[in-house]
């Protein structure tokens, strides 16, 4: 049997993608539509907090002022 080509249950891979089981070839379940979870605007404030880290450190390390 060719390793390559069959999946652990003997019966050949049916897709070879990113969006395939690598063992069964069954595809992964696809994802419609905007998720509603997570903080908004979350870029924006990791933005602003990496910024504040950096002007702290420059603070301290009399790079400013």
């Amino acid at each position: 049997m060719d390793h390559d080509r069959y999946g652990l249950d003997g019966m050949p891979l049916s897709c070879r993608g990113a969006d395939c089981d690598p063992v069964t070839g069954i595809a992964f379940p696809r994802v419609r539509g905007k998720s509603s979870t997570g903080i908004p605007h979350l870029r924006v404030i990791l933005a602003g907090l990496m910024l504040a880290f950096i002007g702290f450190f420059a603070w301290q390390t009399h790079l400013l002022g």
